[in-house]
């Protein structure tokens, strides 16, 4: 006897079989007794008790995600090394499953491994090998030793260097990673500082804040410090829908429901104005670079632009720069200085998309594996796409070109509206829950509630304040246009 039931969020199937098992010596047992068996998406791996799914990038981390720890079981005898246990690299000795002894130890008269497996045996036989880096004698007989940072070669001679930024991926490094021999460095873009642990990077400048639309409100929040204030708020009945920045005059951008128009504030002098009116989206995007704002609309199956220095005269002053052939287009997010636009598509056939800000040059990023991609985020550092899909309960991320898909189910991820990477985290506004969380973004751990308030919040942005001094076709002169200039890369 079973039932079975779909989570519609995740796509999940899950079913209640009753499995007979020996009745118990009391009279009162039933014979039968419930079992739930779940059953894990193909990013995911079942919990030893049946309990539960972890991502497989959550194996072997050291921290135990099962209820039972049975992700972090038999760790100690996954291999990383060619004929050697992990985790001994080629400079050491193996003393049993999980123990590593340096190889300058072993053979020194005094037993060092806990089972004394580093003496003995053919400790006395003298190193004759030719060895690249070092021959050090062992129970085995003598053998070759490389130094940190190098792995022995299949001749049992060599030593061949490893690669860490290649090996370890992004692990290694937050931002760049430069290899070398028997070591690897780590890099920073501009206006970031390498920490002192070598590894990660941070903003430097004044601290980064995130904000965040509530209601008729725009929250600022100190990513540091955790300060709150209000930057903007509007009359009680308006709702501040999608919203974005613009780097260069330190405008805020936000798109009114209540009245149909894209509105802004001046941060430094409260000015305010109106730039279009008669519009309806989702979602809108500013290209600082090309002083232009884009958004979505998808009931129309558009993508469209005006001018940010645009004013609202009467009659809208904007341009479609792609109609026909998107199905229902949603979340959009700009890469000003590569010439590059991305949006999700939650229609029939749920994709991420790309294209030239001009609209040309059009193509799939993404089409397997979505549900409703529904907040979309770039992460320049390291050039990679971070989406939330809502019916899947998950978070996702690939490189700009489409590769290294990485997938996070994540059950909190439940009505997710927009999302913005700062450093090493994800953060995104949860509709359902009124809140604004964030996550690690390569991990998914570390979930922490920022805001909880009365309304719901919406359009979510972290400026990075001062604007790279670069340039465009478009930015000087308007590219010599009478009105609209789309850039082409």
């Amino acid at each position: 006897v079973c039932s079975a039931r779909v989570d519609i969020r995740s796509g999940d199937l899950y079913w209640l079989a009753l499995t007979p098992t020996p009745p118990l010596r009391s009279s009162s047992a039933h014979p039968l007794t419930p079992v739930l068996h779940l059953s894990c998406s193909r990013t995911h791996v079942l919990c030893r008790d049946g309990t539960g799914c972890v991502a497989q990038e959550y194996l072997c981390d050291g921290e135990k995600d099962c209820a039972d720890g049975s992700d972090e079981d038999g760790c100690a005898q996954l291999c990383n090394t060619p004929g050697q246990p992990a985790p001994c690299q080629s400079h050491e000795y193996p003393c049993g499953p999980g123990s590593c002894l340096n190889a300058s130890l072993v053979c020194n008269g005094r037993q060092d491994c806990a089972d004394g497996s580093d003496e003995g045996g053919n400790c006395s036989v003298p190193c004759q090998r030719s060895c690249t880096h070092l021959c050090y004698p062992s129970p085995q007989g003598p053998r070759c030793w490389c130094g940190p940072g190098y792995r022995l070669a299949e001749d049992g001679l060599s030593c061949m260097d490893i690669d860490e930024c290649t090996e370890r991926g992004k692990g290694a490094c937050s931002q760049t990673c430069l290899n070398a021999p028997g070591s690897y460095s780590c890099g920073c873009l501009p206006g970031y500082l390498l920490e002192p642990d070598g590894h990660v990077c941070k903003l430097t400048g004044p601290e980064p804040k995130l904000l965040v639309a509530v209601q008729s409100e725009v929250l600022s929040y100190g990513l540091r410090s955790g300060h709150e204030e209000v930057v903007l708020a509007t009359d009680k009945d308006r709702v501040v829908f999608s919203l974005d920045y613009d780097l260069v005059e330190r405008k805020v951008f936000w798109m009114d429901l209540a009245t149909e128009s894209i509105r802004w504030q001046d941060l430094n002098l409260g000015k305010k104005g109106t730039l279009v009116k008669g519009v309806r989206s989702d979602c809108i995007a500013v290209d600082w670079l090309g002083r232009n704002l884009y958004w979505t609309d998808g009931a129309a199956g558009q993508v469209l632009a005006t001018r940010l220095g645009a004013a609202w005269q009467g009659i809208p002053e904007y341009t479609v720069v792609m109609d026909g052939d998107l199905d229902q287009p949603h979340s959009l997010v700009l890469q000003p200085l590569a010439g590059l636009m991305y949006w999700s598509e939650v229609g029939s056939h749920a994709r991420l998309m790309e294209a030239s800000m001009d609209g040309s040059r059009r193509h799939v990023l993404l089409a397997q594996g979505l549900g409703w991609p529904t907040a979309l985020a770039l992460d320049f550092p390291t050039q990679r796409i971070f989406w939330l899909d809502e019916k899947l309960g998950s978070v996702g991320s690939a490189y700009l070109d489409g590769s290294s898909v990485k997938v996070l189910k994540l059950r909190w991820v439940r009505s997710p509206f927009a999302a913005a990477v700062c450093e090493g985290q994800l953060y995104w506004s949860e509709r359902k829950t009124w809140s604004v969380q964030q996550v690690d973004k390569a991990s998914g751990k570390n979930r922490t509630v920022l805001l909880k308030r009365h309304g719901q919040p919406h359009g979510l942005q972290v400026p990075t304040w001062g604007a790279p001094n670069r340039t465009n076709g478009c930015a000087k002169s308007n590219g010599g246009c009478a009105q609209l200039c789309l850039p082409n890369p």
